[in-house]
């Protein structure tokens, strides 16, 4: 995929510099950032229609603005700006490059009103299932472990899709989380990879996007969004796996398991899990559900030590039992 020219223009050399430095060393990215910082140069700058984004500092903008038609114009704060920019799309300078550049993607997916024309999806990349009928816990302390730890050799997306999933409170509350993102999946406009990469957070070596926080709205999501979402992460993204965490509750998990490449599915030996896995079984059989087994592989953890009572310990799940356990698991 071509990289999207970003222009930057400000003053401050030094500031500008390392701006520019460190997006373009940054592997995988989106952009590629030239630099203005002389206002005299500025109608020279975003040469012809190469030029897609310009972050300008607002005392710029309002004499150049004519210059500027057709570009995605966002405007760089060093505070409070004057009235008559409050409706312009904005970021403020002094915050960290990773949040600026979440925020230049949000507005530039917003610019784009083309329809979304999926391409095909790359044959590089794996999705790996995480389900389990009788130990939700377990299931996601296996998934957020095992994402993490192929998150140390490989780029990796964590997604969950449980309809209560319990994670806000343990890695923190964002502005945006996975219904909003299929909110605009729903618009079908053309710039998804930005506004999906405009919302990824990090937990260790993996991305996550954080899960649905109302059920109203994860009960909302259509089994054809969750695997058009899917597609679209497949064929756009630079990610190697995407981990699904998933629930029980979707009324759809059959055609989200035949997503996958493989399933995980822990289990218990005490004898309700055994008998929730037994009847999921026949249930799977009834419902011509073998291509599933196929895929699957049932595992029983190691007992768990850690407690996970912050989002310190799920990071250090990796380092522990667990994640001893899954090291293992995939080098057999």
């Amino acid at each position: 995929m071509k990289n999207t020219k970003l222009w930057i223009a400000d003053p401050d050399l030094a500031y500008v510099q390392a701006f520019a430095e460190y997006v373009n060393l940054k592997k995988g990215y989106l952009f590629q950032v030239c630099a203005c910082t002389d206002q005299t140069r500025m109608e020279q700058t975003p040469d012809g229609d190469e030029t897609e984004i310009l972050l300008i500092t607002a005392k710029w903008y309002e004499a150049w603005k004519d210059v500027l038609q057709g570009k995605c114009v966002i405007l760089l704060s060093e505070g409070n700006l004057p009235g008559k920019f409050t409706s312009y799309p904005t970021v403020y300078k002094y915050q960290s490059v990773e949040t600026i550049l979440r925020e230049i993607m949000y507005y530039y997916s917003e610019q784009d009103n083309r329809e979304l024309y999926p391409a095909g999806v790359r044959k590089d990349n794996r999705v790996i299932g995480v389900y389990s009928p009788a130990d939700a816990n377990a299931k996601t302390q296996f998934a957020l472990t095992l994402g993490q730890i192929v998150g140390e050799t490989q780029h990796v997306l964590y997604l969950n899709m449980e309809e209560c999933s319990g994670l806000t409170g343990l890695l923190g509350e964002h502005h945006w989380n996975m219904a909003d993102l299929i909110y605009f999946l729903r618009q079908n406009k053309s710039q998804f990879l930005y506004r999906l990469n405009s919302m990824v957070q990090k937990f260790g070596a993996m991305d996550y996007i954080p899960p649905c926080d109302s059920y109203t709205d994860f009960c909302q999501i259509t089994v054809k969004e969750w695997k058009k979402l899917l597609h679209l992460i497949r064929s756009q993204s630079t990610y190697d796996v995407i981990i699904l965490d998933m629930g029980t509750s979707t009324g759809h998990e059959l055609e989200l398991l035949r997503q996958c490449d493989g399933i995980y599915m822990p289990v218990k030996k005490d004898p309700i899990s055994r008998g929730k896995i037994e009847q999921w079984d026949r249930y799977i059989q009834i419902l011509d559900g073998l291509d599933i087994l196929e895929l699957l592989q049932k595992l029983e953890l190691p007992p768990d030590g850690t407690g996970s009572d912050s989002e310190s310990d799920l990071s250090m799940l990796p380092e522990q039992r667990l994640g001893s356990y899954i090291r293992e698991l995939l080098t057999s």
